[in-house]
C-alpha cells in the first residue's frame, strides 16, 4: 500500500509531470539559457523565498506541541507537531543559506538578480512571474485545516509538494545534461547553472532532507484511523494540485 505522501504524487502523474518538466529545465541543463533570462528566474525564486519564510511562520503557528513531558524521555520531541517543528526550523536556517547561495553565485557570474522595483522599492506585481503570484498567493493564504485533526497537514503537504517538485525539476534536467561537455565554460550563463546550481539543487543531502518531511507525514497520517486517513487524503489533494499548478507555472515559457 502506497503512503500519503506517495499517494500525493501518484494522483496526478501529468500535472507533476508538467511541474517538473519544462523547456526551461532543459535549455537550463544544456547551457543555453542567457545570463538576462536565468537572472530573471533567480530574481523571482528569491522572492520566492521571501513568502516560503512568511508561510513556514504561519506553519509554526498551527503545531500543538505536548503541555506534558512524556513519562519515557526517549519519547520528549518525538510526536509529528515536535518533528515538524524540528523540521522546519532546519528548513529556515537552509533557506537562508541557500538565498546567500543564490546571490554569491550570481554575482560570481555576472548574473543580475534584480527585478524593477517601484519608487519605494517594492517589486511591483506586473514585474513578476505568474508562478511567483501564485506561490505568494498560497503562501500568504495558508490556513489551518480541522483543529481535530492534523490541523497542519495542508501546511505541510505544502511545504512538501514545492520541496519535491523542485528536487524532481532538477534532477530531471540533471539527466538532460550532455556528459561529454562537462565545464559548461561556453555556456551562455557561464557555467553557473551545470557547475553550480544543479549540483547544489539534487545533492544527497537536499534529497533526505525532502524524504525527511515526507517521513513525518506519512507517520503521522498512518496511526489515523481509516476514515480520518481518507478524509487527510482529501485535504492534501487541494493542496497538492494547487502547489502543481503553481510549479508549473514558475518555470518561464521560451522555446524548447
Amino acid at each position: 500500500m502506497s503512503s500519503f505522501t506517495q499517494a500525493l504524487v501518484a494522483s496526478d502523474p501529468a500535472g507533476f509531470q508538467r511541474a517538473t518538466q519544462s523547456p526551461f529545465l532543459r535549455r537550463a541543463a544544456q547551457g543555453t539559457l542567457s545570463k538576462e533570462v536565468l537572472g530573471r528566474w533567480l530574481a523571482n525564486d528569491r522572492l520566492y523565498i521571501h513568502g516560503y519564510l512568511r508561510a513556514a511562520g504561519r506553519l509554526l503557528s498551527f503545531l500543538r506541541l505536548p503541555q506534558v513531558v512524556p513519562a519515557a524521555l526517549a519519547e520528549l520531541h518525538a510526536d509529528p507537531a515536535s518533528k515538524l517543528l524540528a523540521w522546519t526550523i532546519d528548513d529556515l536556517i537552509n533557506i537562508q543559506q541557500e538565498e546567500r547561495f543564490f546571490v554569491d553565485t550570481a554575482t560570481r557570474y555576472g548574473i543580475n538578480m534584480n527585478l524593477p522595483t517601484d519608487e519605494h522599492g517594492q517589486v511591483p506585481v506586473s514585474a513578476k512571474m505568474p508562478g511567483l503570484r501564485q506561490f505568494e498567493a498560497l503562501f500568504d493564504g495558508l490556513q489551518p485545516g480541522d483543529e481535530g485533526l492534523l490541523p497542519w497537514i495542508e501546511g505541510a503537504v505544502m511545504f512538501y509538494g514545492t520541496e519535491k517538485c523542485y528536487l524532481e525539476a532538477w534532477m530531471w534536467a540533471k539527466s538532460q545534461v550532455d556528459d561529454t561537455d562537462k565545464d559548461g565554460a561556453d555556456d551562455k550563463d557561464g557555467g553557473a547553472v551545470r557547475r553550480e546550481f544543479i549540483a547544489d539543487w539534487t545533492s544527497p543531502e537536499f534529497v533526505a532532507f525532502v524524504k525527511r518531511l515526507a517521513d513525518i507525514i506519512d507517520a503521522a497520517v498512518q496511526t489515523q484511523e481509516d476514515d480520518a486517513k481518507e478524509a487527510l487524503l482529501q485535504r492534501g489533494l487541494v493542496k497538492w494540485r494547487e502547489i502543481l499548478a503553481a510549479e508549473e507555472a514558475f518555470w518561464p515559457v521560451i522555446n524548447a
